[in-house]
């Protein structure tokens, strides 16, 4: 598939039956399930007619490539997220996706139990960017969950302008959409636009290529009120910096990398996934491209355990993250590069369990050492944040981990507690 255009709220919009002519494309060309033409047409007539499926509710991670592959613009990730909405209200969700929602102070979960270990300095920062004091300049620059636990990613020059603000609080409910919780999703987004209402930023810059989708494309549909004039991704906001020369390379790295894409890079168009590419061939880094990529690519694999048979089972997850791996290291280059904190977290945590050695980095990790700055983000702390990820999915899981107890998702205030000294 070529000329990836960008899509718009639309494209998130309700499963259109009266489009779908059964073809099979969606489920068959799915980079994830593997379904035979036959299996696919079977699995879309099962969700249509709400009945039980033999695949696909188990085993999508919600990429929507699927969406893209459908002739007919039916939306038929669309449907697979409306029937977890109903799977999950007639059933709830095992206890162990308690530990996975991104919804603190409410469940205390992996990304708090990684913040307690954080350095003494990156908690301090992380307080910081909690102030509600009015805002430096009109741009708000969202760091979301995943930057925030790898807060050591936003010290370098290349963003010293910046005036970063959020807290896990303000979670953008990305996942929330990914996994069809509607309800809660509508909640969210009460709570952002009091956030913004407060800070009254006119631009959003986000640190996330999924949160910028967020905010561009499906909060609207779930009721934020608040009107941005500009919303950028920070991967934008860097190749406009290369290009008029504000961002000089001093270093070329000489590299030989793959590159995991983000899930939403392809909701951006063709020249959204090219620029992580630019950025990289600038700083001297040549990209194998494995088959999984760009609108063909894979989760990194938290996607895993979206759905709600899997509750965010742990060793799903990973197997899902380690059949990444293996692709990765058949492209028998020097490592990855990622461009999603999120995947930087789930790929350190699930090296452990990998045994051949696979070197990962975040894109500004390479672009810092081109500049001429040591990564802020060391070997080091890297290292010590993939054992606390690594232990804070898997060891306060294993008490729930079989447990077939499940729970519903309590109501979400509009206004969070007072930010407290947890971290």
């Amino acid at each position: 598939m070529t000329n990836i255009k960008p899509v718009g709220p639309e494209f998130f919009s309700e499963f259109d039956e009266s489009a779908c002519t059964l073809c099979g494309d969606c489920f068959n060309r799915c980079p994830v399930m593997n379904l035979s033409k036959e299996e696919s047409v079977e699995e879309m007539k099962r969700l249509i007619n709400k009945e039980k499926s033999e695949k696909v509710l188990s085993e999508c991670q919600s990429c929507f490539s699927c969406n893209f592959y459908c002739p007919e613009n039916a939306h038929p990730a669309n449907l697979v997220l409306e029937r977890w909405n109903e799977q999950y209200n007639k059933e709830g969700l095992r206890k162990r996706g308690r530990f996975y929602m991104t919804l603190y102070p409410h469940y205390p979960n992996f990304r708090s139990y990684v913040m307690e270990h954080l350095p003494k300095e990156t908690k301090e920062l992380v307080r910081s960017w909690a102030s509600l004091e009015p805002l430096k300049n009109d741009i708000l620059t969202y760091p979301g969950c995943n930057i925030i636990t790898f807060a050591e990613l936003t010290q370098t020059s290349v963003f010293k302008d910046l005036d970063i603000r959020g807290r896990l609080e303000y979670c953008c409910g990305e996942t929330l959409f990914r996994t069809g919780y509607r309800d809660e999703l509508f909640q969210v987004t009460k709570r952002l636009d009091n956030w913004f209402n407060t800070l009254k930023p006119k631009k959003l810059l986000v640190l996330c290529t999924a949160g910028t989708n967020v905010f561009k494309n499906v909060l609207p549909q779930y009721g934020l009120t608040y009107k941005f004039d500009e919303i950028k991704s920070y991967i934008q906001y860097i190749w406009e910096k290369i290009e008029n020369g504000q961002i000089q390379i001093k270093n070329q790295l000489n590299m030989t990398l793959s590159i995991q894409d983000s899930c939403y890079a392809k909701m951006f168009g063709e020249e959204y996934m090219d620029l992580p590419r630019k950025i990289l061939n600038v700083i001297g880094v040549e990209i194998v491209e494995i088959k999984a990529c760009r609108e063909n690519m894979r989760c990194c694999g938290i996607g895993a355990g979206f759905s709600i048979d899997s509750s965010y089972q742990p060793f799903k997850i990973r197997s899902a993250a380690l059949r990444d791996f293996k692709e990765f290291k058949k492209s028998k280059t020097e490592g990855i590069c990622v461009y999603c904190a999120g995947c930087l977290a789930t790929f350190t945590a699930n090296k452990k369990l990998y045994v051949k050695k696979l070197k990962v980095y975040h894109i500004i990790e390479l672009l810092q050492i081109a500049i001429g700055e040591k990564p802020s983000l060391t070997k080091k702390i890297k290292k010590k944040r993939a054992k606390h990820f690594f232990w804070g999915t898997i060891w306060k899981q294993i008490p729930k981990i079989f447990s077939k107890k499940t729970f519903k998702l309590a109501d979400i205030p509009e206004d969070p507690p007072l930010y407290g000294e947890a971290w």
